[in-house]
């Protein structure tokens, strides 16, 4: 399955800096190269020089950015970038944004073989879910009667729904379990999923942030904390789900 960290998203004044320094171990480079990928937030500077005052400034990465929507990079413009890093982040955003953006650019592809090369793959919210299977991008605040089906990548066979300690977002997640079924996956905000090849865990920059698993079980949507300590467990069992 490759590397992956997927994070719920952040709470000021919080910080991810637990998190970001696993990102930067999992490279096992002491300047590691960092790509990182603004879509699905419009390509907005402010994001950028964030990202920058924290990987490049705080942490001594080497940074680089993918615009996607702000310029038209060729394939191989796309593909240099991605293939000389060693850490893809994607930021969050609109993820209707995101998904037409790698649709147009042909990411599908050129990540796949990033993952398959071992390049380590982060996102945080809209970045986060993009990995997995589906997701319901909302017409109306919260209103699930009228609803866009996004699919994403799939690189993960799994529904991965951001901010779960945020209102709304467990109605959506119950949502799209009726809707797929599977299993879904539901990350607070100051927590990541992170998998390497078959095995997980889940890491935390706040002790009280904590990551769920959710699925059906006959016409009851069940939801279930998932353990959250230093042991990497089995992805299938993760997956799973109970008889």
């Amino acid at each position: 399955m490759g590397k992956f960290v997927l994070i719920g998203g952040v709470t000021p004044p919080l910080s991810l800096d637990i998190i970001d320094e696993e990102i930067i171990r999992l490279t096992d480079n002491k300047k590691p190269k960092v790509l990182y990928v603004p879509t699905a937030g419009g390509d907005d500077p402010d994001y950028c020089d964030f990202f920058r005052g924290i990987y490049e400034k705080r942490f001594g990465c080497d940074l680089d950015i993918l615009y996607l929507v702000r310029e038209n990079p060729t394939e191989y413009e796309i593909k240099e970038k991605i293939f000389s890093s060693d850490v893809i982040y994607v930021e969050g955003g609109d993820t209707q944004r995101l998904m037409d953006y790698f649709k147009k650019y042909k990411m599908d592809e050129i990540l796949l073989k990033a993952y398959k090369n071992g390049i380590v793959l982060v996102g945080k919210s809209a970045g986060a879910l993009c990995w997995g299977s589906y997701y319901f991008e909302d017409e109306e605040a919260n209103d699930f009667k009228n609803y866009i089906d996004i699919e994403c990548l799939k690189f993960l066979n799994f529904i991965i729904c951001p901010h779960y300690n945020m209102e709304g977002y467990s109605e959506k997640m119950d949502a799209m379990i009726n809707m797929h079924g599977g299993v879904g996956i539901g990350i607070e905000n100051n927590c990541a999923l992170e998998i390497i090849n078959d095995k997980y865990r889940i890491i935390a920059s706040n002790c009280d942030s904590n990551a769920y698993k959710v699925y059906q079980n006959g016409t009851k949507i069940c939801l279930e904390i998932i353990i959250k300590d230093s042991n990497f467990r089995s992805m299938k069992e993760l997956i799973q789900i109970p008889s």
